[in-house]
């Protein structure tokens, strides 16, 4: 049976069950909760301390400009963005209260400045976004205040959200995301590795780094950026995210980071046909030269001398630096001068700011793992909830022993099912604990379990056509050499127990690629 089938069947088993026994309400509304969750798109966490650019990052991962973002603290309420086929809003209050608003009231629901006007603001738990965009169709996303606020609601606002930092009792709480991306603008230091640790820790978590990754922001503006090397920001910024994932702490709490500069993203949003009328002037100057004039971002805004004036006034010039900044403005006229229209801009900002990295690496990672990823946290929602049972006083035997079945049955799934097995060993490797012989083993192992994709080619790292006989001679071949290494000696017991469960999901990709041929 598929994984599906499988989880599918124990919430089935948990509903029949709960709907003989009197005294099983709460477990039964547990069950309903742990349905829908498998119907909804993988929840998305922006997370990280204040100033880092989540909301920044947002606005241009949608290709919007949206939330609200500034040089001082911003964002002072969760904002959960679902797809809708029109833009509104609905505010959610901690008495479990929802009013609908019109999408223009964003600003005075979500920034600390609102306060004053709107006493209401910290009356409300998360602000849920509803708007059209494709990203939003498979995944949702949250964006949450700092962590390290100097403001402590803003910050126990994602952390309640997240349900991290939790008593022992609520560890096993329904936590909100199923997958976080956590953003930082320097090198990842103490603190970040500290929250990555608490999400990970709770009940609700994969104890491991598959449902986290990082983004280096500001990455034009950080000093780590030379305006005149030949470098992009994001290329010159790859040196500090592979730091970050050289060190071995981070390597157990995070999948990979990405380096992303997404005030250009945001700002290309904002431009107006004045501020292109000002963008095609400076267009007319030789890239060099331009270069030299921008190094100063000050004297570039600010200058009333005649060769920055001829750009525009300085109103014009501020305006364009504090939208995209030096390298915004650098990439933009470059594209001009290529004869690249503004409206066909876009993508090749986000190719060039590491936005579509990012995306890219959401859907092959993070959209190849939804349903696992949801799995996991079914299997430990569920523990949780037992447990939690089994503590009250008077539990009766009915409810007692049902508590006791479930928990067999997702033991018994967890030793069985194929598609865990593979998990848990990837789990394995991201922390540390299993090595491979060489490279080629280490790609043939990520293949198999499915980071590169869950397509039959994409599992066994082959390209071209090639016929189903061929693909399953192919899959045979890497069972045969699985097997030889689940059986040799002298090999870490780890090492032993990923080849052979490498061994068996080539066997079940044989088998099923065979009985497609006899067809």
């Amino acid at each position: 049976m598929s994984l599906q089938s499988e989880v599918l069947g124990l919430l089935d088993k948990a509903k029949r069950l709960c709907d003989q026994c009197p005294d099983a309400e709460a477990l039964s509304d547990s069950i309903k909760e742990m349905y829908a969750r498998l119907e909804t798109p993988l929840r998305v966490a922006v997370v990280g301390i204040m100033k880092a650019g989540k909301s920044t990052f947002m606005n241009a991962l949608m290709g919007v400009d949206l939330l609200c973002t500034g040089n001082l603290e911003t964002t002072y309420t969760v904002c959960w963005f679902r797809y809708g086929k029109q833009p509104k809003l609905t505010i959610c209050f901690r008495d479990g209260e929802e009013m609908e608003a019109p999408i223009s009231d964003l600003e005075r629901w979500s920034v600390r400045d609102s306060k004053e006007e709107n006493p209401r603001i910290d009356e409300v738990k998360y602000l849920i976004l509803y708007y059209p965009s494709e990203v939003l169709k498979t995944m949702e996303f949250i964006d949450t205040p700092g962590l390290n606020s100097m403001y402590g609601t803003d910050a126990q606002n994602t952390l309640d959200f997240l349900s991290i930092q939790s008593s022992e009792e609520t560890l096993y709480e329904a936590g909100m995301a199923d997958a976080v991306i956590y953003a930082f603008n320097r090198s990842a230091g103490e603190f970040d590795a500290g929250i990555l640790q608490e999400f990970h820790k709770g009940g609700t978590r994969i104890s491991s780094p598959i449902n986290s990754v990082g983004i280096l922001t500001k990455v034009d503006a950080t000093g780590i950026w030379d305006i005149f090397e030949e470098k992009s920001p994001v290329e010159a910024a790859r040196a500090v995210t592979d730091s970050v994932m050289e060190n071995e702490e981070m390597k157990q709490l995070l999948f990979t980071a990405l380096p992303v500069c997404a005030k250009v993203c945001e700002g290309y949003a904002q431009l107006r046909e004045t501020d292109w009328q000002t963008l095609r002037r400076i267009a007319q100057t030789d890239q060099e030269q331009l270069t030299d004039l921008l190094f100063d971002a000050g004297q570039f805004a600010h200058s009333d001398e005649e060769m920055y004036e001829t750009f525009g006034g300085s109103a014009a010039r501020s305006r364009l630096m504090e939208l995209v900044g030096q390298y915004g403005i650098l990439k933009i006229t470059q594209l001009l001068q290529q004869g690249i229209e503004p409206e066909e801009m876009g993508a090749r900002l986000q190719d060039a700011c590491g936005i579509e990295a990012v995306r890219d690496l959401l859907v092959s990672h993070f959209g190849n793992r939804t349903f696992l990823i949801k799995t996991q946290y079914i299997f430990n929602r569920l523990r949780g909830v037992i447990q939690q049972m089994k503590k009250k006083p008077g539990i009766s035997s009915q409810l007692h022993g049902i508590c006791g079945q479930l928990a067999e049955y997702i033991d018994g799934l967890m030793t069985s099912v194929q598609t865990l097995k593979e998990l848990k060993a990837l789990q394995m490797y991201y922390n540390g604990q299993l090595d491979f012989m060489d490279e080629e083993e280490r790609q043939d192992f990520l293949r198999i379990t499915g980071e590169y994709g869950r397509s039959v080619e994409n599992r066994l790292g082959v390209t071209g056509s090639l016929t189903v006989s061929e693909l399953a001679v192919r899959a045979r071949e890497r069972a045969v050499f699985w097997n030889e290494r689940a059986n040799g000696y002298m090999l870490p017991s780890a090492y032993i127990d990923a080849a052979s469960i490498l061994a068996r999901s080539y066997e079940q990709m044989c088998y099923h690629l065979s009985a497609l041929c006899e067809e």
